[in-house]
């Protein structure tokens, strides 16, 4: 890695907001018959692990920390959240061993295996945790976020941060990211783990439908500016954004009958947050006037497809325009 990517100076803890020390292990590249791992777990989908449009999943609270009432009560509420912009119900039934979505409060991170991932682990293993969603009165913000954030992933979201376009706004420095997590995560993660969970971007089999990154989302990761060359910071989010809301809409859309209790959210609104237009923006509309949801989603995903080759293009004239200028300049030089 060259100096310009990569400055000395590690991130001091002391020096940052609480909030930085807590980062995330990646479940989704887990085979879940290896058992559980310990972290916190974006727009990005993997069509395989999304449930079935409208369906009601079942959620309970299981050992080996089922929490107190407070703890579980914050849970139920901030959920809500998610079912305004995304066509699933969220029920949660005294017998926690025998839901779908496991939730425990022991202080081993916060994670979630993504999507219908969770109907793979054996009951009455949980599927999802919070470590930190505290018994005190009222919702702190970075609670909010948090189980914003690991529904996200229960829903079948992703890192956002691990976007394959991602580097289309970010460039990290990654020795910088590989020591602090050494310094700061219990136990010290290795480089591997590091990559793995934070540096690496998720190739294009990984993941189904996304567009380009966005910072606001509540699947993005938290970043000091020094992690990336642009030395822009991205605070922990904690509200979806309006392209979380308009994804949680396009791949659970409300049809006529099962509207959402937000008279905004709506299949229009979802489109023109999301940039969808043209031939695609009325495939989606034909396949929301049908009341096929299967369809609607297959054609989300056929524009996002398309973006990311536009993108690709794009990127590959840049490329080879910089080539071009750079051969131009030695040719200058050499004539002089």
């Amino acid at each position: 890695m060259s100096s310009e990517t990569a400055p000395q100076q590690p991130i001091s803890t002391d020096e940052n907001p609480e909030w930085y020390s807590r980062c995330c292990t990646d479940l989704s590249k887990v085979n879940p018959s290896g058992g559980r791992i310990d972290g916190m777990k974006a727009i990005l989908t993997r069509a395989s692990w999304l449930w079935e449009n409208g369906r009601t999943i079942t959620v309970g609270f299981v050992l080996p920390v089922p929490g107190t009432p407070v703890q579980q009560a914050k849970v139920q509420e901030v959920v809500k959240e998610w079912e305004k912009y995304a066509n699933l119900k969220f029920h949660f039934i005294p017998n926690g061993n025998d839901a779908e979505i496991r939730i425990s409060f022991d202080n081993t991170g916060s994670w979630s295996w993504p999507g219908t991932v969770a109907l793979s682990i054996p009951k009455p293993t949980q599927t999802m945790n919070f470590g930190w969603v505290g018994s005190n009165p009222g919702i702190a913000d970075n609670e909010r976020g948090v189980i914003l954030h690991e529904f996200g992933h229960a829903i079948g979201y992703m890192h956002e941060h691990q976007s394959p376009r991602r580097g289309e706004k970010l460039t990290l420095n990654e020795q910088v990211i590989i020591e602090y997590t050494k310094r700061t995560q219990i136990p010290p993660w290795s480089e591997e783990q590091t990559r793995h969970n934070i540096i690496n971007v998720y190739t294009r089999a990984e993941v189904s439908n996304f567009s380009e990154v966005d910072f606001k989302s509540i699947m993005m990761y938290f970043m000091p500016a020094n992690w990336n060359v642009q030395g822009i910071e991205i605070p922990p989010n904690y509200d979806l954004s309006p392209m979380d809301k308009a994804y949680g809409f396009l791949n659970y859309p409300f049809f006529i009958g099962t509207a959402s209790s937000d008279p905004n959210v709506n299949i229009l609104n979802s489109l023109n947050t999301a940039k969808v237009t043209g031939a695609a923006r009325a495939n989606i509309a034909l396949e929301y006037i049908e009341g096929d949801w299967r369809g609607l989603r297959a054609e989300f995903t056929r524009w996002a497809v398309n973006q990311r080759a536009l993108s690709d293009r794009a990127q590959a004239v840049s490329e080879r325009e910089e080539t071009t200028a750079a051969v131009a300049a030695v040719a200058e030089v050499e004539a002089n």
